[in-house]
């Protein structure tokens, strides 16, 4: 009687989701996050830069779009900064965001595993946090500099991720993903200014910044979601609503791509 070996089971292949920065223009993440909800669509690593680790680790820890739509209905931009310039704001307000909607939790202990990604300025390298409080560790990813001052972390001078790394799928690659899908809020980024005041030449160079820092990531990833946000301000919530609908629409339609990943 002849035996026939089993098949050895494959692995899952791993799907992570890198999400962008973009400032304001983040409120499109939601709907994308919408999409994948609808969809049954659940990622198995996240990373995110700037506004991206602010609702990547919401939806790391579970927080559904609904909820995050409504926090967004009733979020005032003032609590976020108080517009002046001349004296950088303590970006722990943007980290209260993510206290306020999952309390005080370790990164660690997320129903996701999830990476923010700042920069270290005094060593002028990338900062991945994967552990720590996670408020802390998005405050310090979104800490635009000049209008925010650095996180400091265990020694470190923690900033705003986007300065190196706007796309981080480098990071989810790190961390274990097969396939990364990822959804650029700012795709337009990188437009100069003619402008000759402080805050327009500040502004330009950093969106230049940006452009430069998004390259690799875009190449790394596999599906790229990329809603048109161009006509809406890094800065302002005017036409927040639109925004979602636009991450949602955007990433509807590659909704079966997506799929296909985690056929694979």
């Amino acid at each position: 009687m002849f035996g026939f070996a089993k098949k050895k089971k494959q692995k899952k292949r791993s799907v992570a989701l890198c999400l962008g920065g973009g400032g304001a223009r983040g409120f499109a993440h939601i709907g994308a996050v919408k999409a994948f909800e609808e969809a049954g669509l659940l990622f198995d690593t996240v990373a995110g830069t700037s506004v991206g680790s602010l609702v990547g680790a919401l939806y790391a820890a579970g927080v559904k779009s609904e909820v995050m739509t409504r926090y967004a209905e009733s979020m005032s931009m003032r609590n976020v900064h108080n517009g002046i310039v001349i004296a950088p704001n303590d970006p722990m307000k943007i980290g209260r965001i993510v206290t306020e909607l999952i309390g005080v939790k370790d990164i660690a202990s997320l129903k996701i595993p999830f990476a923010a990604v700042a920069v270290d300025l005094v060593q002028a390298k990338q900062a991945v946090l994967t552990e720590g409080n996670a408020s802390v560790a998005v405050a310090a990813s979104c800490a635009v500099p000049v209008l925010y001052r650095p996180v400091v972390v265990g020694g470190r001078h923690l900033c705003d991720g986007g300065l190196m790394n706007n796309i981080p799928a480098d990071v989810c690659r790190m961390l274990g993903a097969d396939s990364v899908v990822t959804v650029d809020v700012n795709p337009s980024r990188g437009s100069g200014t003619s402008g000759t005041g402080l805050i327009d030449i500040a502004k330009a160079t950093f969106q230049i910044m940006m452009s430069n820092s998004s390259t690799e990531g875009l190449r790394l990833s596999d599906v790229i979601i990329a809603p048109d946000t161009g006509k809406f301000s890094s800065t302002s919530k005017n036409g927040w609503q639109e925004m979602i609908e636009l991450g949602y629409n955007a990433a509807k339609e590659k909704i079966n791509e997506i799929k296909r990943l985690f056929e694979q």
